[in-house]
């Protein structure tokens, strides 16, 4: 018998692909869902430019970050897109805990060509 190496949540999304997640997004002109810190460029964790996202507590645990480490190491992330496509984008902000989610900061617009669900996984 052979001993089992042990594999991390952020190897396993490596090895798959990413973690399947929900995709939104938010920040663009007229958004209904608008705050006054987004429209700021206020994100829970840094500002917000063209390159944020904000994304929820459970799909940070599933990338296997928490909140400080975010604060602290400004992670960015790879978004694999169903429809084919990649996107790279630094987690600056928090979305509202509904489901495992990655949340597109959007200031130039609404992008109806994205998708709605993705393979996410954090660059190292």
């Amino acid at each position: 018998m052979t001993d089992l190496e042990t594999l991390d949540a952020a190897d396993l999304a490596t090895a798959h692909g990413g973690v399947a997640m929900k995709l939104t997004q938010y920040g663009y002109p007229h958004d209904p869902y608008s705050d006054s810190e987004t429209r700021k460029g206020h994100g829970a964790y840094h500002s917000l430019d063209s390159h944020s996202m904000a994304i929820t507590d459970s799909g940070l645990r599933a990338l296997g970050l928490t909140r400080s480490e975010v604060r602290r190491e400004h992670p960015w992330v790879q978004i694999k897109l169903k429809g084919g496509g990649t996107l790279t984008r630094r987690i600056d902000d928090r979305a509202p805990e509904h489901d495992r989610r990655a949340d597109l900061y959007m200031p130039r617009g609404f992008n109806g060509h994205l998708g709605d669900h993705a393979d996410v996984s954090l660059l190292r």
